[in-house]
């Protein structure tokens, strides 16, 4: 089993499942700051209402790590709004492993 450098949390809000999960990913990107010189793999946990509505080919242009790795499960939030469309809510997790020793 790898060691996890760090874990992160976040949420974003949005009309979209895809603008929502843009903006809890940059939230949890926001406190997540390492300064290390190695190779990392990122995996990111997305928790999506309507997982299906998300299209995630875009997450790994968020990072520059050598590994991405994403996953939807069932989870955040859709709250109907007068008028019909729903305001969508996002959580996210990002953890982060080195590749290789970290000095």
């Amino acid at each position: 089993m790898r060691q996890r450098l760090i874990v992160q949390m976040g949420m974003g809000v949005g009309e979209s499942a895809g603008l929502a999960a843009e903006r809890a990913i940059a939230s949890a990107q926001a406190r997540a700051v390492l300064h290390v010189d190695v190779d990392c793999a990122v995996h990111v946990t997305l928790g999506v209402p309507e997982a299906a509505e998300l299209d995630t080919s875009g997450v790994n242009r968020a990072f520059g790590a050598a590994e991405v790795e994403v996953r939807v499960v069932p989870g955040g939030m859709s709250v109907p709004q007068p008028g019909g469309a729903a305001l969508v809510m996002v959580s996210a997790a990002i953890e982060v492993f080195p590749l290789g020793p970290v000095a």
